[in-house]
C-alpha cells in the first residue's frame, strides 16, 4: 500500500471519530438541560401546591378530624358514665328508706336525665345526624320493596278466579288453545267465557302461561274429560280416550304403504303429536271414528293465476274440479277469462299424509343407432342392412317418492350398464344413374322367363309387346331395363297402373298391369333397380306384366333385344 492511500484512510478514520465524538457532545448537553429543566419544575409545582395541601389538611383536620375525634371521646365518656349508672343508683338507695323496686327505677331515671341534660349538644348532634340517614334508609327500603314486588294481573272467569297471568295475551293465546282444544263445543260454551282482570301482587313464579291458563279453564268446566289429542303441524285433528289405539291405528296407517323394499322409509308427512289433556267429554270420538277421521281427506282452497291460453274449461281439467264446482266458487269468471285473473281453486288433500321413500331398481332399453356404409359402385337407390341392430339394456336405480301411494318424485340415482347395444349397418349407393340408358336392355322379371303371349297380332290387332307370366308371379319384383328418366301412369282400364322410362337415346320401355310402384314420376333409376310390383289392373285375363321396347315411341319385337 503506498503511503498516500495509507494517509488518506487515516484521515477518513480522524474524520468518523470527531463526528462521533461531536455527537456524544451533543446528546451530554440536551440530556443535562432536560435534567435541569425537570428538577426546577418540580420544584415550583411543589412551592405552588404546598399551601393548598396545608389548608385542605387544616381543613380535614378542623372539620373533620378534631369532631370525630372528639365525638368518639365525648361517647366513650358517656359510656363510661352509663356504665356507673346502676352503681350510683344502688349507692342513693342505700340512703333513702323505700327499698321496693319502683324507687330504683325512678332513680336510674332519673340519673339518666341528667345524663341527657349534662351531655345535650352530643345527642342532639347524633340526632341531626341520625334522622336523615333513617330517613333515607326507609325511603330506600320502600322503594327497593315496589321495584322487586311483581303485579301481575288475577284473572276471573264467571266470577271464579282462574289464577294469575302476566298480561291479556296470554288470556288471547289460552283462548286460541281452548278452541283447538274444544273442536266439537259450541259456541254458546266460548262465549259465556267473559274474563275480569283485578291488578294483584304476587310472586312471579304464580303466573300461568297460556297451556296452564287453558287447562285451569277447561279443569273448571263440567263436560270435559281426559284424553289424547293427535295434533298435525299444531293442528288438532281428533281425539280419543285410549293413547294405546291411537298409536295402533297410526302404525297400521303407515302399514298400508309399505312394501318391504330394503331401505324403504314411510314417515307422516309433517309434524304430528300426540298432547294428554281435557277435551270435551261428550264429543270425544270412538277408535272407529278416530281411525275413519285421520283416513279422510280435507278441503283445500288455492289460487291460480290465469295464463294465456286458459280457459275456464281447461283450469277445471288442471284442478281436477267440475266445470259447475268452479264457475260456482268464482261467480264473475268467463268461459275466456283475461290472462292475471285470480281463480279460487279446491283441492282435495289427506287429513293425515304418509310418505314412502323408496330405491327401485327398473330394467330400460337402450336404443341402438343406425350407420350407414357408403358403396359408389351402387346407385343411389340401393340399400342394404348388413349388420342387424339390437337394443341394449341397463339397470336404473331410481328413487321413488309417493304421498299416501300416489308418486310425486323420480330421482336417478345411477345406472349400470347389462347389455350394450348393437348399431345397424346400412350399406347405401353413392352412384347416381344416367338419364341416358346403354342401348342393351334387361330381363325385366328376373328368375320368369316364361312368355304367355308374344308380340304379334291376336284377336284382330297387334299386340305391341311380350306377356311375362307364370305360376305365383303376382308380386313378383320388376326391374328397370335400362337407366332413364320414369314416368308413372294409371287407367281404370287398358294398361291399368303402368310405368314408361325415357332412356334419352330414343328408346323406352313399358311396364304394364303392375299391383304397385315403387318410383314416382321424375325419378331417374338405374338399369337393374326395382321399379314395381307384377299385377293385374286395367284390362288383363290374369296377373303378369306386359313389356314393351320402343324406338322413337313406336313399339317392336323386345325379343330381338335379347
Amino acid at each position: 500500500m503506498s503511503a498516500s492511500n495509507r494517509n488518506t484512510q487515516q484521515n477518513n478514520k480522524r474524520k468518523k471519530y470527531n463526528l462521533f465524538q461531536m455527537i456524544f457532545r451533543i446528546l451530554c448537553y440536551v440530556g443535562l438541560l432536560i435534567q435541569f429543566k425537570t428538577y426546577n419544575s418540580r420544584r415550583k409545582i411543589r412551592k405552588l401546591f404546598a399551601p393548598l395541601g396545608q389548608r385542605v389538611k387544616n381543613a380535614l383536620r378542623t372539620g373533620l378530624v378534631q369532631p370525630v375525634k372528639g365525638a368518639f371521646c365525648e361517647f366513650r365518656d358517656i359510656c363510661g358514665e352509663m356504665a356507673q349508672i346502676p352503681a350510683k343508683a344502688k349507692a342513693l338507695g342505700k340512703k333513702s328508706r323505700k327499698k321496693h323496686a319502683s324507687s330504683r327505677l325512678s332513680r336510674t331515671l332519673a340519673l339518666l336525665h341528667e345524663e341527657r341534660v349534662m351531655h345535650k349538644a352530643f345527642f342532639a348532634g347524633v340526632l341531626n345526624f341520625a334522622l336523615p340517614v333513617i330517613c333515607i334508609s326507609l325511603l330506600a327500603g320502600v322503594a327497593f320493596y315496589i321495584i322487586s314486588s311483581s303485579h301481575t294481573l288475577q284473572i276471573s272467569c264467571n266470577g271464579k278466579v282462574m289464577g294469575y297471568i302476566e298480561d291479556e295475551t296470554v288470556y288471547n293465546d289460552a283462548m286460541v288453545l281452548l278452541r283447538q282444544r274444544m273442536i266439537h263445543s259450541s259456541d254458546d260454551y266460548k262465549s259465556t267465557l267473559a274474563p275480569t282482570y283485578t291488578v294483584a301482587s304476587v310472586d312471579s313464579g304464580m303466573n300461568l302461561d297460556a297451556e296452564a291458563l287453558c287447562e285451569a279453564i277447561l279443569a273448571d268446566s263440567v263436560n270435559v274429560d281426559n284424553a289424547y289429542g293427535l295434533y298435525i303441524n299444531g293442528e288438532l285433528c281428533a281425539a280419543a280416550k285410549s293413547y294405546g289405539d291411537i298409536q295402533f291405528i297410526m302404525e297400521s296407517f303407515l302399514d298400508k304403504y309399505k312394501t318391504g323394499t330394503p331401505g324403504e322409509s314411510v314417515t307422516f308427512l309433517g309434524e304430528t303429536q300426540i298432547v294428554k289433556g281435557l277435551y270435551d267429554a261428550d264429543k270425544i270420538v270412538s277408535s272407529q271414528r278416530f281411525e275413519k277421521t285421520i283416513s279422510t281427506k280435507r278441503t283445500e282452497t288455492q289460487v291460480y293465476t290465469v295464463v294465456q291460453g286458459d280457459t275456464a274449461e281447461s283450469i277445471a281439467n288442471i284442478a281436477n274440479m267440475s266445470y259447475d264446482r268452479l264457475m260456482a266458487l268464482n261467480e264473475d269468471l268467463t268461459d275466456a277469462p283475461e290472462e292475471g285473473t285470480s281463480v279460487l281453486l279446491e283441492k282435495e288433500l289427506p287429513v293425515l299424509a304418509v310418505q314412502t321413500v323408496r330405491n327401485v331398481t327398473v330394467r330400460e332399453k337402450i336404443a341402438f343407432t343406425k350407420k350407414t356404409v357408403k358403396d359408389n359402385t351402387k346407385y343411389t337407390t340401393y340399400s342394404k342392412c348388413v349388420t342387424k341392430g339390437e337394443n341394449g339394456i341397463r339397470e336404473v336405480v331410481q328413487q321413488v317418492t309417493e304421498i299416501n301411494g300416489v308418486q310425486k318424485a323420480c330421482e336417478v340415482l345411477y345406472s349400470t350398464v347389462v347389455k350394450e347395444p348393437v348399431d345397424a349397418v346400412y350399406v347405401v349407393g353413392t352412384k347416381k344413374a344416367s338419364k341416358v340408358g346403354s342401348g342393351s336392355f334387361a330381363w325385366p322379371v328376373p328368375g320368369v322367363r316364361t312368355i304367355s303371349s308374344p308380340y304379334g297380332y291376336r284377336w284382330g290387332r297387334l299386340h305391341r309387346g311380350i306377356d311375362i307370366s307364370t305360376s305365383g308371379i303376382y308380386g313378383r319384383t320388376v326391374v328397370a331395363a335400362d337407366s332413364g328418366t320414369v314416368t308413372v301412369k294409371r287407367s281404370a282400364t287398358g294398361y291399368g297402373l303402368h310405368i314408361i322410362i325415357s332412356h334419352g337415346n330414343s328408346y323406352s320401355t313399358c311396364y304394364a298391369h303392375l299391383s304397385a310402384v315403387s318410383v314416382k314420376s321424375g325419378d331417374v333409376v338405374a338399369k337393374g333397380q326395382a321399379i314395381a310390383k307384377v299385377g293385374n289392373s286395367g284390362s288383363s285375363t290374369g296377373p303378369h306384366l306386359h313389356f314393351e321396347i320402343r324406338k322413337n315411341n313406336v313399339a317392336g319385337n323386345p325379343m330381338n333385344y335379347y
